[in-house]
C-alpha cells in the first residue's frame, strides 16, 4: 500500500498479522499505512466448534469489545475466584469489559467474531484464574 493513501480497502481475513486475526493496531507496520494504528486494534477472530481460550487471561491497559457475526461463543469472566459465564448467541449480540479483567472463550459451533480493542499499546497479557 502506498503509505500515502487517504484511504485503504482490504480483507479482514487476509490482512491479518501473524495468522492473529488482529489486523489494525500498533504491531501492523507502519510502512503499511492506515492499518498501523496506535489508538485501536480490531481482529477478526475466525474460530472452529470447540477452539478455546487455553488459560484465562487479561490484557493490563486495553478495554475491549467482540460483537458475534456468526456461530455463538461462550466467554466466562473469573471475577474474584467466581466465574460469570455469558454466551453470544444471536448475530450482533456483544460483549465489552475493561482492563484487567481475566476471561476465557469456548466457540460453540464455527465462529466468526469481530473484536475491538483500545487503546492499542503493546502491552504483556497476564494470565489468572
Amino acid at each position: 500500500m502506498d503509505i500515502k493513501k487517504p484511504f485503504y480497502c482490504g480483507n479482514a481475513k487476509a490482512d491479518q498479522v501473524r495468522g492473529s486475526g488482529w489486523f489494525v493496531g500498533q504491531f501492523v507496520p507502519a510502512e503499511l499505512g492506515l492499518r498501523h494504528q496506535t489508538d485501536v486494534e480490531l481482529k477478526w477472530g475466525i474460530h472452529p466448534d470447540g477452539e478455546r481460550r487455553s488459560h484465562p487471561r487479561a490484557t493490563q491497559n486495553a478495554t475491549t469489545i467482540s460483537v458475534l457475526i456468526e456461530g455463538s461463543l461462550k466467554v466466562t469472566f473469573h471475577i474474584d475466584g467466581t466465574q460469570h459465564e455469558v454466551r453470544l448467541q444471536t448475530k450482533g449480540d456483544y460483549v465489552a469489559f475493561g482492563p484487567e479483567v481475566v476471561h476465557s472463550w469456548e466457540a460453540v459451533g464455527d465462529t466468526i467474531v469481530l473484536s475491538v480493542r483500545f487503546p492499542s499499546v503493546e502491552v504483556g497479557l497476564r494470565s489468572r484464574v
